[in-house]
């Protein structure tokens, strides 16, 4: 079926299933248009897509993440850059606030280029804040996270961030779709699906980070909160305390109670080799 077509079928404000119900039988153009499509965005997605940097998938192709299948109403397509993952990888979902203090800053990176350093792919946001301190440790030591996007990948948002350059990106939106409230709830659901568990950094009470952890519940995955502090920074993370969450100190307590294989660790002394800087701290990375 001609590339023009599904993605003319992916404009139909339809439920995924009926969208793919009709790519089946395989209908013309011509057909999906009499449906009410508007052929300018047909043309601009093609256009986007010709770059050769830009890649699609559909719902029902081999390649579409198997992740996604159980979701009430999945995106019919996905626009990315690099690869999706591959069967057999450790996701990891990691969230936070956009505005956190410097300690959680700090806790982020060192996560990050700890679970990385262990063939963790980490699983985060284009937001600023924890997940961008998370992206960090990554491009440092050469590992592309996996960020889903809550707006399309030719926005300004993505375009003129340098450090998404060496991420893999996801977007289930148009390329010029805007970032908006619906669009970052969407984004949630499909980055809890992604990771196999979630761990929340450092979140108050009102942060978009407990809706990703309610997303990783209503989808039977666990949460994990990583510290607990005295300033209502943290007050999202009590809050999921005292619902029974299980609070985890680093990366080594996440790969014990998820029997995940832990062969590289934080080093005590910085002045050994693989040397990482965050911010005022440098980190090192000793293997076992």
């Amino acid at each position: 079926m001609k590339l023009s077509v599904l993605l003319a079928i992916s404009l139909l404000r339809r439920p995924t299933l009926e969208k793919y119900a009709l790519a089946c039988r395989e209908p013309s153009l011509a057909t999906v248009c009499r449906l009410g499509i508007d052929m300018q965005k047909v043309r601009r997605m093609l256009s986007f897509l010709s770059d050769g940097r830009h890649r699609i998938c559909f719902y029902g192709m081999e390649e579409y993440p198997a992740q996604f299948c159980h979701l009430e109403n999945p995106p019919f397509c996905l626009m990315y850059t690099g690869h999706l993952p591959e069967a057999g990888t450790q996701l990891l979902t990691l969230c936070g606030t956009r505005y956190p203090d410097g300690n959680a800053a700090q806790d982020a990176y060192a996560f990050a280029l700890e679970a990385a350093a262990n063939d963790v792919q980490l699983v985060v946001s284009n937001s600023r804040g924890i997940d961008r301190s998370a992206v960090y440790a990554c491009v440092d030591l050469n590992r592309k996270p996996l960020v889903v996007c809550d707006c399309g990948l030719a926005t300004s948002r993505i375009t003129a961030d340098a450090l998404l350059d060496s991420v893999s990106l996801v977007s289930a939106f148009e390329p010029d779709a805007p970032a908006l409230a619906f669009r970052c709830l969407s984004r949630n659901v499909l980055s809890t699906a992604f990771g196999e568990a979630t761990v929340v950094m450092q979140a108050p009470k009102r942060s978009g980070s407990l809706h990703c952890a309610t997303c990783a519940l209503d989808q039977g995955k666990d949460v994990f909160v990583h510290r607990i502090g005295d300033t209502a920074l943290y007050d999202g993370n009590r809050m999921l305390l005292e619902m029974g969450a299980p609070m985890i100190r680093d990366y080594a307590d996440l790969a014990f109670l998820l029997g995940w294989k832990k062969w590289v660790h934080l080093g005590p002394d910085p002045r050994k080799e693989s040397l990482y800087r965050f911010g005022c701290s440098w980190y090192s990375l000793e293997y076992d």
